[in-house]
């Protein structure tokens, strides 16, 4: 955690109407505490592994649970809150993407940073902790475990946690994403919990945003390491660090790999298995 510690100043917008508490966070105070605490994410992501690895030992032999009613309000809570995060975190992330030097300065600069972009990231970070409990639906009704499941929320709930102190501007792309993807994603959960049919070109159409989500995470840093190394000094890119950098390109091209392997093996490869097995 040896990364300089940069001092992000909060305005007061136009283009957004600020709440109280978005107002008055305290993002030095909180930046602080996640980055001297750290490994409690460790911790936490250690004790999420072990039980849900025991868990499936313990129900293997034991009938599932169908869990329909928790698990509809679960992802409809989840989904709501994705909703509304993404809805105030967008308007700082599309004024700067838009304006002069917009894809730079969303990458490189905190030029209009305000409350509800600092707020809501914090509460998205939190949010990687509660989503551990998605897994306990998948343990309970004995459904397939992926790899790509648990792993994801692994280095999520760590990648953001250590990267919150860091603060850097490209986090806003990631914020942005995740909560536009998580608000169809958890939406679509829901709805099949209720036992809605979902048509299959919706449900490869979420996959295929997931994994764009993922592209567009190694795009960011792919430019990041241009700017700062090929055209130029990291001077001109002063918000982002090195160390910040590895950790994104370390999580990032993963799960571009593994989201592009679900796709293939969701849509692509299962389609083909199935055709030869009818010849």
């Amino acid at each position: 955690m040896a990364a300089k510690f940069l001092e992000v100043p909060l305005k007061e917008p136009s283009f957004i109407t600020l709440a109280d508490y978005e107002k008055n966070f305290p993002l030095t105070h909180w930046r602080k505490v996640l980055g001297e605490y750290w490994q409690i994410s460790a911790y936490v992501a250690a004790i999420y592994v072990v039980i849900v690895f025991s868990g499936k030992y313990y129900m293997r032999n034991r009938p599932a649970f169908k869990l329909n009613g928790l698990l509809t309000v679960w992802n409809i809570g989840l989904a709501a809150m994705s909703i509304y995060a993404f809805s105030r975190v967008a308007p700082e992330f599309f004024r700067v993407l838009l304006g002069k030097n917009g894809f730079h300065n969303s990458i490189c600069e905190w030029p209009e940073h305000n409350g509800a972009t600092a707020f809501w990231s914090w509460i998205l970070l939190l949010s990687k902790v509660v989503e551990l409990g998605d897994t306990a639906f998948i343990v309970l009704r004995k459904q397939n475990l992926l790899f790509l499941h648990w792993y994801h929320h692994v280095t999520t709930l760590m990648s953001w946690w250590v990267m919150y102190t860091w603060y850097e501007p490209a986090q806003q792309w990631y914020v942005v994403m995740n909560s536009f993807v998580h608000s169809f994603m958890y939406s679509y959960y829901a709805l099949r919990a209720m036992k809605v049919r979902i048509p299959r070109p919706i449900a490869m159409a979420i996959t295929t945003i997931q994994l764009l989500q993922m592209v567009f995470g190694v795009i960011v840093n792919v430019y990041s390491i241009w700017i700062m190394h090929y055209n130029g000094t990291p001077s001109n890119c002063p918000h982002r660090n090195w160390l910040g950098l590895k950790v994104s390109f370390g999580i990032y091209i993963p799960y571009t790999i593994l989201f592009a392997k679900l796709f293939i093996d969701s849509y692509i490869g299962k389609p083909k298995a199935a055709l030869k097995k009818k010849e």
